[in-house]
């Protein structure tokens, strides 16, 4: 944890948040080598089942979202330019990566199929996964039902932007939040577009976005960084306790709908609360969390292919004992952030550069100002 020497200084940039995004990609990347570790041993695993847990870097994403919408908007409610700014923006942010790793998927698919979406029978629904659209299938990169979630949220983020003024953010929110519950005690679940608008998870964005309203309202001379770091670890500690003993009681591994939205959510937000007040303290994590957080794009969807990789190579050399799996874990960890970074720097960067450089109508669409937080 670091200490920075003016924390005043920062008025768009919240390292926290990106270094927040670092977790939470490492904990999604836990979740998934477990899983690893369990499909492609020959034996007995090493990993401690507790790494399920990491499947709530998901929900510390979501809340990271909503905070991250309000904070780029501040100032540009009920303007035409500004609100299509925003999508535009949302949207060259998250398809064109995606899409590249969408398209590998697809020739992975078209070549194996039995190595794509091997859970739910290798079917694809090919246009709702390119699009990001609600479907009853998952999408080609599996974690892209995250980014379903994310598109939806962006869209009816853009609306109470384009339509109502910044006062009555919090009205809508709340609205929103209304309609969620209301969708929830009438309609049945089974459709996948009426499915995704009522589903709990968008109690994370919410309570995201109230954060950020809540963080700059608040005047920054608190001295209470440690407190509050301290805070955001025992919230931490309590949602891993939530989580194990949903898993006892209940044998699911990883907890859905309220529950997660309670287990995960809940906690999530208290984190991004406590560690981004904490920051105008001057209290600031680690620098290398911060550099995962800017790749954690990539990282996010990479993470599975360069997973699938390693347990492939492992299952051809396979050696039975503890030794083995410990190896595993680590050079697959290795392989995830070195991939991760690579495709940060040589892939991701790049198109984005491209996207915003050659973006249409320059005198309309312009960029946010330099230094403000990567959606």
């Amino acid at each position: 944890m670091q200490t920075s020497e003016n924390p005043s200084r920062r008025t768009t940039r919240i390292d926290n948040i990106q270094a927040l995004r670092g977790v939470a990609v490492l904990l999604v990347v836990c979740f998934h080598l477990g899983l690893s570790e369990r499909k492609y041993s020959a034996a007995d695993t090493l990993l401690p089942g507790v790494l399920q847990f990491g499947a709530s870097g998901v929900d510390l994403f979501f809340v990271i979202s909503g905070f991250v919408m309000v904070t780029v908007t501040r100032g540009k409610f009920r303007d035409r330019r500004q609100a299509l700014v925003f999508l535009y923006h949302r949207v060259t942010r998250i398809y064109p990566l995606y899409w590249v790793y969408s398209l590998l998927a697809l020739a992975v698919f078209l070549v194996q199929p039995s190595w794509v979406n091997s859970t739910q029978g290798n079917q694809v629904n090919l246009l709702a996964s390119f699009l990001l659209l609600p479907s009853d299938k998952l999408p080609l990169v599996q974690v892209g039902w995250t980014l379903i979630h994310e598109m939806y949220f962006y869209l009816a983020y853009f609306l109470i932007m384009w339509l109502l003024p910044e006062r009555a953010l919090v009205s809508a929110l709340a609205g929103w939040g209304a309609g969620v519950l209301l969708l929830n005690l009438t309609v049945s679940p089974g459709n996948p577009a009426l499915d995704l608008v009522s589903h709990p998870l968008t109690f994370e964005f919410l309570g995201g976005c109230l954060v950020a309203v809540n963080y700059h309202r608040r005047d920054p001379g608190s001295r209470r960084g440690t407190a509050l770091v301290i805070i955001a670890g025992v919230l931490f500690a309590a949602s891993v306790a939530g989580y194990e003993a949903h898993r006892y009681i209940t044998g699911v591994a990883v907890p859905e709908g309220w529950w997660r939205a309670l287990i995960d959510g809940l906690p999530a937000v208290g984190i991004v609360l406590g560690l981004t007040a904490a920051e105008r303290t001057g209290v600031v994590l680690p620098s290398p969390l911060v550099q995962v957080g800017n790749a954690s794009y990539s990282i996010y969807l990479s993470h599975l292919f360069a997973l699938s990789v390693a347990g492939r190579i492992w299952q051809r050399v396979l050696a039975v004992g503890p030794l083995d799996n410990a190896l595993f874990a680590v050079l697959a960890s290795a392989l995830v952030l070195l991939a991760g970074f690579a495709s940060y720097r040589l892939v991701e960067t790049p198109l984005l550069h491209l996207t915003r450089d050659t973006r249409p109508r320059r005198d309309v669409l312009r960029s946010p100002p330099r230094g403000s937080p990567a959606p």
